[in-house]
Order: C-alpha cells, then structure tokens, then sequence
C-alpha cells in the first residue's frame, strides 16, 4: 500500500502569498503524485487540471483537521506560516491536530518553518499569545521527524528551544525564474527595486546615506522599482526624488515575471535592505542574486563567507570597484543561489525528508 502524503500550506493559489507559491513551485518540480493532497485553510475541493493531487480544505477546529490526516502511517509536510494560518498568529488547533496525528497515526512529519513565533516585549498584549504559541511549537518539535527553516537567525531560536531536534537551514528560492543562458546586456549605472512597497521604502530609508553618496558620485544614475503600489506610493517617490538620480527613476508596479526578468538582466545593480539574518528568507534578494546583479547592500562584507562576501557594500562603490571585479561577484553569487536554493534543490531536500523513493529514482 502506498503511503498517502500529505501538504499542509496556508494558501494554494499563484499570487496569493509568498508561502504558497513557494508550495507550489516544489510541486511543480516533483512528478505527478497521485496520492498527494494539498490542504489549506479555505478551498473547495477539486483535483487540478494540471497536476495529479486533490485540493482540499483544511478545517478550524483540532478534529476537523485530525480527520483530514491519514487515519494510520502516511506523511506530512507543513509549510509553517503563523499568521498565514491563524489572524492572530498561533494557530493552536494546527498544532494540536499535528502532534495528536503523529502519536496515534505514527506517519512521517516534517515541518518547514517559514516564521516562528512573534518577539513582543512583555507588556504587549501579543505577548502572552506568542508566550503560549512558543510553548506549542516547543511540542511541535519533539515529535516532528525533520525540521527546516530558511535562515540561520531562526535556527539558532528553535535549536534553544528544542536542543534534540535537528533542524536543516534552507534559504527560498527566487521568485523570478530566470531560464535564459544568453549574457545580459547591463545598462550601466541602473538599478532595480523590487518586491513589496514596504519592503521597497525600508531600504530607501535604511540606505539613504549610501544611495545618496552612490548618486552624487554618477555610480548609480537611475531606480526602477518593481512591485504593487499601496498607500505609500508617494513617500516612495518622494524618497526616488531626492536622491537627485542623474537618469531619474521608474515606479513601474507590478509587472509579469518575464518582464522582471528581462529587467533584472538589463539593469547593473540590484537594491536590497535585508540585513545577514534576513537575507536567506527573502525571494527577490535571490531573484537578483540568479539574475546574476551585483546586489548593492549593507550587509555585504568581503571578509565573511558566502554571499556576504559577493555583495557591494555603498562604501565599497563609491571606493572604486574594477568592472572585472563586479562581473565576477555577480557569477559568483549566481553560481551560488543556483547551488544553495534553486528550486530543484528545496524540491529534492523536501523529497529526500519524505522518502519519496519515486522521485529519488528520477534524481538518480
């Protein structure tokens, strides 16, 4: 009999967040599984036309999702997401339904951890609701077989919290696939902006001083930002403007995947305010690394292991960096998102942790 697996993912729908397109760009490396269920919060049941698994909702309270398990053996992934499960960020009844399965049924659990628990000083009210979420995940752990998560920040928290269990650190992948072999034609002195607007005027904010020096100097001489607008539109533009960009600067929105694409081979640097714990988790610092950009950041420093060592630090630009040198960094940071978070890669990992002989047998 074949074991019955099972994935377990807050959304199912392209563009409807971040953890489920990062569901869904697994399965579209693993064949066709016809004893795969996809589970989410709210669907209506229905097999795909495109690929061989059911899509089926999950259920609110604990009996409700322990009756969508396997009722003996079988396997689970989880794609953990807190808040992508629960509005209030501890989805208690997931939990529960989780460590009950794994004592009754024995199957096979692996969780991914896409956030942990929220950090709140004590006297926030969120405070004692994450005190308790902590507490379940702690029991959580002990009883999940193999666990991952994508930064090493968060390792280090769930490795204090459950110091017996194994946990695996495995960045995402890119958000934007890139399938091209052809050399990109860089523009010099462009640079691109993507991803969500908050995260886009953070790291306005954040490398203000830098990008400003970077201006003046004619280093960089045009933005383009890239992603949906919202109710800071204008403090974004006003932030673009005063850079005083010699080629000026593009708010373009969002576009399609291909069209990104296309920019993230035209433009010579890619922005990002993710800092070293950050970095890992966050799919367009990988969408620029595969793109092969020179990633402008201020977390980049030679002297620590890679990337960090593959980026440009604002300094280290106005500085003077040989084109020669900035063309290796940008093979070298693509060579290694290739080898540290392709989706190949995260496929096969979360293959191997479900022993899935018969996608093993095709990687063989």
């Amino acid at each position: 009999m074949t074991d019955e697996i099972v994935i377990i993912s807050p959304e199912s729908t392209p563009g409807a967040g971040g953890v489920g397109d990062y569901t869904l760009r697994v399965l579209a490396h693993w064949p066709s599984l016809p004893n795969l269920r996809l589970l989410v919060p709210k669907v209506r049941e229905s097999r795909t036309a495109s690929r061989q698994y059911f899509v089926a909702e999950l259920g609110a309270d604990a009996d409700a999702i322990l009756k969508r398990l396997p009722s003996r053996g079988g396997k689970i992934l989880v794609q953990y997401s807190a808040y992508g499960f629960d509005r209030a960020g501890y989805p208690r009844n997931l939990i529960r339904a989780l460590i009950d399965w794994k004592t009754k049924a024995r199957g096979l659990l692996v969780v991914m951890f896409h956030e942990l628990w929220g950090f709140w000083p004590i006297m926030n009210k969120n405070f004692i609701v994450q005190f308790f979420h902590r507490r379940s995940i702690k029991q959580l752990l002990d009883c999940a077989d193999i666990v991952f998560t994508s930064t090493s920040s968060q390792a280090g928290h769930l490795r204090a919290l459950a110091p017996r269990t194994r946990v695996h650190v495995l960045p995402v992948g890119s958000n934007i696939r890139h399938d091209k072999d052809t050399d990109p034609r860089r523009k010099p002195g462009w640079a691109v902006l993507f991803g969500l607007q908050t995260a886009r005027i953070r790291a306005l904010r954040k490398m203000w001083s830098g990008l400003s020096s970077l201006a003046a100097a004619g280093r960089i001489t045009k933005i383009i930002t890239v992603g949906a607008n919202g109710d800071g539109e204008n403090e974004e533009r006003g932030l673009l403007s005063g850079l005083g960009l010699a080629d000026g600067f593009e708010q373009r929105g969002p576009r399609p995947e291909r069209e990104i694409s296309e920019l993230l081979l035209t433009a010579s640097f890619g922005i990002s305010g993710q800092d070293e714990l950050s970095y890992s988790k966050s799919g367009t610092f990988m969408a620029c690394a595969a793109h092969g950009l020179n990633i402008v950041a201020v977390c980049a420093d030679q002297s620590k292991e890679e990337p960090l060592c593959w980026l440009i630090n604002p300094r280290e630009l106005l500085q003077g960096v040989s084109e020669a040198e900035l063309k290796l960094r940008g093979e070298r940071l693509r060579a290694w998102q290739k080898r540290a978070s392709s989706w190949e890669l995260i496929a096969a990992k979360f293959a191997d942790a479900l022993q899935l002989a018969q996608i093993s047998r095709m990687r063989g």
